[in-house]
């Protein structure tokens, strides 16, 4: 589409432009300036509505971290640095690690892509360690067989690995659900003030002041943005890409095309926020009406199934009930070690990714 062409068009002489604006105040003013690799960073988000793939944050920083959690897995990652660097190269092969630092930089975490691997390669080591450890302490007084004991620990470690590299992009997910929740209000907010004639600039302000949440973090970011020397409609170019809600992207590009011919942009913002307001209630709508199916097979899997598992595998291992009751139970395959693997493992899992597929199919715009 020519719309979406023209968009995407930047001026690499403006490019340009902010970037030494930005060199020679920073500057003046006594600060550090980036570097080479900092300012193509830079450039790659100007271009590209992204962060590059270059890192600015080194592993070594997490030390210094202020967070004390955060410095202890750094220290604890770069003492155990013959283990874990091996772990860190599997792990950056995961298709999850492809779009990690645009996902940190999405829920404005501040971490580099290297540093969320790494403290993810140390926080799996950590799970597998105690895993075994607990499961083998388990398997010393009951008799639970090794070799599940050591299928359990390798799975706990990937598993925290996952969930690990999973936190940035739900974290990101979640911000954009409540940019989206919050957009109606705040579309409206911007409508009224244009609308009474005071400019978007001031507008901006006004919103990234105000108490919507992570939007007006959003919008604040987007200020700074403006006032380091970008152009607004690019700013908002860099608003829409970087958030995972698809309504503020929507918005904002409605805005910028208003901003280039010229159109009513009250009119406009109040037309976006009754469109946001409605596809918000409609997809309320829609998901509770697939929780009341999903109540019931939540109820099958965490009370029936248990329940009928406990029951067969009693009858199974109960000594002299197959002479008692004329009937041959040992056919039922619920020997006791059969029974911990559905319970310890084979449930957990199952409930667990039950949890996480109610959470993806959440409601946002």
């Amino acid at each position: 589409m020519p719309g979406q062409r023209e968009l995407e068009t930047i001026d690499m002489k403006k490019v340009e432009k902010i970037v030494e604006k930005m060199r020679k105040k920073y500057s003046e003013q006594g600060v550090k300036a980036y570097g080479a690799g900092e300012y193509e960073q830079l450039r790659g988000l100007i271009i590209e509505g992204k962060v590059s793939p270059l890192e600015i944050q080194k592993i070594e920083d997490l030390k210094e971290h202020d967070s004390k959690t955060v410095s202890f897995l750094g220290k604890l990652y770069l003492s155990l640095g013959a283990i874990t660097k091996p772990i860190f190269g599997l792990f950056s092969k995961f298709p999850l690690a492809k779009k990690l630092e645009l996902d940190l930089y999405s829920a404005n975490m501040k971490f580099s892509a290297k540093q969320w691997l790494a403290l993810a390669t140390i926080t799996a080591l950590l799970s597998f360690i105690t895993a075994l450890g607990i499961l083998l302490l388990i398997s010393t007084f009951t008799g639970f067989p090794l070799v599940l004991v050591l299928v359990l620990a390798v799975f706990i470690f990937f598993f925290s690995a996952t969930v690990m590299l999973l936190v940035p992009r739900q974290r990101a997910e979640a911000r954009g659900r409540a940019i989206s929740a919050e957009l109606p209000f705040a579309l409206r907010h911007i409508a009224t003030q244009l609308s009474a004639g005071i400019g978007l600039y001031r507008t901006l302000q006004a919103v990234a002041k105000a108490d919507y949440g992570p939007l007006s973090e959003e919008f604040a970011r987007t200020i700074a943005e403006i006032e380091e020397g970008t152009d607004t409609q690019d700013a908002l170019r860099h608003l829409a890409l970087r958030t995972k809600s698809t309504a503020l992207r929507n918005a904002m590009m409605h805005t910028i095309r208003a901003l280039k011919t010229g159109g009513n942009l009250s009119d406009v913002m109040n037309d976006i926020a009754e469109d946001v307001a409605f596809q918000l209630r409609m997809n309320m709508q829609e998901f509770g009406q697939k929780m009341n199916f999903l109540g019931v097979i939540f109820i099958f899997l965490a009370i029936v199934f248990p329940v009928f598992v406990a029951i067969l595998g009693s009858i199974r291992n109960a000594p002299l009930s197959s002479a008692q009751m004329g009937l041959s139970f040992s056919a039922i395959p619920l020997s006791v070690d059969m029974m911990m693997l559905i319970y310890f493992l084979m449930m957990p899992t199952i409930l667990v990714w039950f949890f996480i597929f109610i959470r993806v199919i959440q409601p946002h715009a």
